[in-house]
């Protein structure tokens, strides 16, 4: 069966005076892996909803291979869905979860009697070819011999497992899944993303996947839509989301530590200022309205000590967080206690040793600068434009 393609136009969803969704257009390409990525109360889980036909739009409408759903019954839809909870029938075993879909949709109510269903014509070759699919989907996800456990003898990994296993028996069209790996602990999260991806790719099932964990966006998806407040803000693959980002929002929840945001001032030339250094960009006609410049972490490096015009910010070290590959620096830059974030790692990490007093000139990569307006925009730059220079001199 081919994977689903799913538009979604000018969708819509209110609770009474309280717009969830507004206006949202987006559509998921076949076999793609798409995540939904944002804070709680963005809209995630209610557009998956709305997919899964569990709840109905206030406007708009979700079209599924060129034909609406909308008035379609859960059932009828082609869906299968993963939810936080796992939601495991706890009387029933392992098996016998993987299997419900396909007992309750090819066996006749008399059939699934268990008793008089032995005794109903051809009941019993439709179960020995259930039995087998689930043994098919349970090598597939390794819990075979979990099998004959009841969810109260399973692992958490083992739980998400039968509960994928439920979902993917049905060989759905579309993959609908709402942080299903939160309830994980860390290491078995790890795990599980790269298992979920690998199987997603050999099944090739359109999958929507909400989260507000970046990482799971950024290591799993083809591409990420940001939700803020009810609307798209970006959407692209997970590099173009981080390195490009389009608005300040979507940069300052991208990336730990956040992305350092500095103030500058704009005059009707076009000039900018941030913290008494030019900056040669052409603003445009922006006026005077205040911009924010964001530089990542890693963009930010300990410069050598100031050479005659070339003055570096100069910073004091209030916290170092060392993980082995790569230290994090925190630091308060002169002239207004700014604080900013450091990555430093390889080469740079191997030449840092940490100065007596503490204090370091703080450089960065001109071509990573990022300019928003007072809307959060972003503001288009040039690389030949986009370099902040220190006392008239390139740094």
């Amino acid at each position: 069966m081919e994977p689903a393609t799913v538009e979604i136009r000018n969708l819509g969803k209110r609770f009474d005076s309280t717009e969830v969704l507004r206006g949202l257009d987006l559509e998921i390409r076949p076999g793609e892996f798409l995540c939904l990525l944002g804070p709680s109360g963005c809209g995630k889980s209610t557009l998956l909803r709305i997919l899964a036909g569990f709840d109905q739009p206030s406007f708009g409408d979700v079209i599924i291979d060129g034909r609406t759903i909308l008035g379609t019954a859960p059932k009828d839809r082609d869906i299968a869905m993963v939810f936080q909870s796992f939601a495991l029938y706890p009387h029933m075993t392992a098996r016998q979860n993987i299997a419900i879909p396909l007992m309750m949709s090819r066996l006749s109510f008399i059939q699934r009697q268990p008793l008089i269903g032995r005794l109903a014509p051809g009941g019993r070759s439709v179960k020995r070819r259930i039995e087998a699919e689930v043994e098919h989907v349970a090598a597939s996800l390794r819990i075979t011999a979990q099998l004959d456990r009841r969810p109260a003898q399973l692992s958490g990994g083992q739980k998400q497992r039968v509960a994928i296993g439920r979902a993917i028996i049905r060989h759905p069209r579309l993959f609908l899944m709402d942080e299903p790996l939160s309830s994980l602990d860390a290491a078995l999260r790890t795990q599980m993303r790269g298992e979920l991806v690998e199987l997603q790719r050999r099944l090739s099932i359109t999958t929507v996947y909400v989260t507000h964990d970046q990482t799971e966006a950024m290591t799993m998806a083809d591409r990420i839509v940001v939700m803020m407040e009810g609307k798209a803000l970006q959407v692209g693959t997970p590099l173009e989301i981080f390195h490009d980002p389009q608005h300040l929002s979507v940069a300052q929840f991208l990336g730990t530590p956040a992305i350092n945001l500095l103030p500058v001032e704009a005059s009707p030339s076009g000039a900018l200022a941030c913290l008494g250094r030019d900056i040669a960009f052409q603003a445009g006609s922006q006026g005077r309205r205040p911009v924010t410049l964001g530089l990542r972490p890693e963009d930010l490096r300990v410069a050598a000590a100031p050479d005659g015009e070339n003055q570096p910010w100069r910073a004091t070290i209030k916290r170092i967080e060392q993980t082995g590959h790569e230290a994090l620096l925190f630091v308060s830059l002169d002239g207004g206690d700014t604080p900013l974030a450091i990555r430093l790692t390889g080469e740079a990490l191997a030449r840092f040793s940490l100065p007596a007093d503490g204090r370091i000139g703080v450089d960065f990569d001109p071509m990573a600068i990022k300019l928003f307006d007072d809307t959060g925009s972003r503001l288009a730059t040039s690389a030949a434009t986009n370099i902040l220079r220190f006392g008239g001199q390139r740094p």
